[in-house]
């Protein structure tokens, strides 16, 4: 049961260039489209991964509608972080006590990205690592495979073969006939290799020999080979100046260095805490698992479990170790602060323990984090991890927004009713509507025939849309809850509850002419609803009315008292590239089809 932190330090260090089709779309993607408070700036790269990240290219058929909402939301959330942090939240307990997880979580990747990578990235390192890239190394090679499963006596002996070859081409034995001597498959390549500062940065392997000098000859031991390695020549090149290839050079420091500073990292974590030394309270552990064991234990009721039996005397010693020891408090807290388990259903003692040591092991790297001072730079109002971003904004609408919604007292709810009884609880006649949907008409033909024959809808085909119609006191048909035209709304208003029709023609600007085949699935009449007939609901609706009420006069306040600036010409201009773009793509497609 592995830490979460490799996970999460591999997701943020993974970085994708969502624009690739051209270098001019690629500069335009990377322009900003949005100030918030004249210092929290929104590219239109961040506005695009943010439209596919939450859905709103599928949410909204126009592009453009999709992407100002998109840029709606993160300029909303934005000024609640900022507010959040205005109004002094950041110092209430019981809030801070819901975000310190996130917060640390946060701390372990920065401080790993400071203390571990950050060597490796440094502006210093960059230059120093630029003097010695302007070459390019030649060599050939050897490569003597290890065999699956191989023995102790198998891979000695390959060993030994490695050093018969790197003695012999050290006397000078030419290596062209040592390849042919050795190589595997009897397909020897004697063919000479290259590496330039950029494939170097590719693996720990390539840079070990691009650091080599003409004539030098190495093994080196992979988990799948051993290499034995001749440089044949290392000639200068030249390279630009320094400024100009300093961002891409600690771009690809960042990439070749990454795993080596994780191997560091872990190294060195894994020795904060000597597993050796602890000793385990075996009935506590048990008494933890069988806890741990109890569905969703972790997800909702560890709190009050673990603090019931701290309270009631039970304050367990789960185990101690020379520098400290951990009790139920301390697991509790390191549950709330640290790490949380997710399905632990089937957890076993042996996990449990790892978990422990782990979560020990965070909470110490956690501190040395903020020795360093780095929680100013996670916790923050211009944060821009997406996860404590996320939290900070449901607790500012807990603490904002919820906080002011009136209880839904009997008279409060019989007075919500009475305003709103002609808006709210007047029910416009509505169609619940099945459809299959063609592009040919020749499918719908033959499947309106299938019904006729007898077929009942539903037995019919195992795939159809529900689309969902309401007519208006003035007689106007509309979608319900959607953005769709209501195409198929006047047809299935002439059907009676349980008819089918078909086959109805229209046209969808996006997907041209169509067909379809329908069933009234529900009609609901036209009335006006009683107290009685909405009683089970109307609490829901009277909080939800003046939460989006509430909601309305927040905004307002945010975008009175914060200064956003927004690049509507910019703005256009990048949504009409992607547009293009996708008409090329079409066309490109359709005269590779033909």
């Amino acid at each position: 049961m592995k830490s979460n932190f490799y996970l999460l330090i591999l997701l943020l260090a993974m970085t994708t260039n969502i624009f690739t089709n051209c270098g001019k779309q690629t500069e335009l993607a990377q322009k900003t489209i949005a100030v918030i408070d004249d210092h929290y700036k929104i590219s239109f790269a961040d506005l695009h991964k943010y439209v596919y990240d939450e859905y709103f290219h599928r949410r909204y058929r126009d592009k453009s509608e999709a992407y100002r909402r998109a840029l709606d939301e993160m300029v909303l959330d934005q000024l609640k972080c900022i507010d959040f942090f205005k109004r002094g939240l950041n110092n209430d307990p019981q809030l801070m006590q819901q975000l310190q997880r996130y917060i640390n979580e946060e701390l372990i990747v920065k401080y790993f990205e400071s203390e571990y990578l950050g060597k490796y990235t440094s502006e210093e390192f960059a230059r120093k690592t630029y003097d010695q890239i302007g070459k390019e190394v030649y060599y050939q090679q050897i490569i003597l495979n290890k065999p699956e499963n191989a023995s102790d006596a198998q891979l000695d002996a390959l060993k030994n073969q490695a050093l018969e070859i790197k003695t012999k081409a050290e006397q000078r034995v030419d290596f062209n006939e040592l390849i042919k001597q050795y190589a595997a498959n009897n397909a020897p390549d004697v063919s000479v290799l290259t590496i330039d500062w950029k494939k170097s940065m590719v693996s720990p392997h390539n840079r070990v020999i691009f650091s080599l000098n003409k004539g030098d000859v190495r093994i080196l031991d992979e988990y799948n080979a051993y290499y034995v390695v001749k440089i044949t020549d290392v000639r200068p090149i030249k390279l630009k100046p320094f400024n100009k290839v300093k961002d891409e050079l600690i771009s690809q420091l960042q990439e070749g260095y990454y795993y080596t500073s994780l191997d560091e990292y872990d190294r060195d974590k894994k020795a904060l805490v000597n597993e050796d030394s602890i000793v385990w309270n075996e009935k506590a552990l048990d008494q933890l698992v069988k806890w741990s064991r109890i569905p969703n234990f972790y997800k909702a009721i560890y709190r009050d479990t673990l603090q019931n039996a701290i309270s009631n005397g039970r304050n367990l010693t789960i185990l101690t170790y020379p520098e400290s020891q951990v009790d139920l408090k301390e697991y509790l807290r390191l549950l709330n602060e640290i790490l949380i388990l997710g399905d632990s259903r089937e957890i076993t003692k042996e996990q449990l323990k790892e978990f422990i040591i782990e979560a020990l092991r965070s909470d110490q790297i956690v501190r040395k984090a903020r020795d360093l001072g780095l929680e100013k730079e996670v916790f923050n109002p211009y944060t821009n991890n997406p996860a404590l971003k996320y939290k900070i904004v449901e607790l500012y609408d807990k603490a904002v927004i919820e906080s002011q919604i009136p209880e839904p007292t009997e008279a409060a709810l019989w007075e919500f009713y009475q305003a709103n009884r002609d808006s709210l609880y007047y029910q416009l006649e509505k169609i619940n509507l099945y459809a299959m949907i063609y592009s040919d008409k020749s499918e719908a033909d033959q499947m309106w025939a299938k019904i006729q024959a007898g077929t009942p809808f539903n037995e019919a085909s195992n795939r159809w849309f529900v689309k969902t119609f309401i007519k208006d006191r003035d007689g106007q048909i509309k979608s319900y809850l959607s953005q769709e035209p209501p195409y198929l709304g006047e047809a299935a208003f002439k059907l009676k509850e349980g008819e089918v029709d078909g086959v109805i023609e229209y046209t969808d600007p996006d997907k041209g002419r169509q067909y379809a085949v329908i069933k009234c699935e529900k009609r609901t009449p036209e009335k006006q609803l009683t107290y009685d007939e909405v009683r089970k609901s109307i609490a829901d609706d009277f909080i939800n009315y003046h939460r989006k009420q509430i909601s309305q006069e927040v905004t307002k306040y945010l975008y009175d008292n914060y200064e956003v600036n927004i690049n509507e010409k910019l703005l256009d201009k990048a949504i009409k590239s992607l547009s293009d773009e996708k008409k090329k793509s079409s066309k490109s497609s359709s005269k590779k089809g033909k």
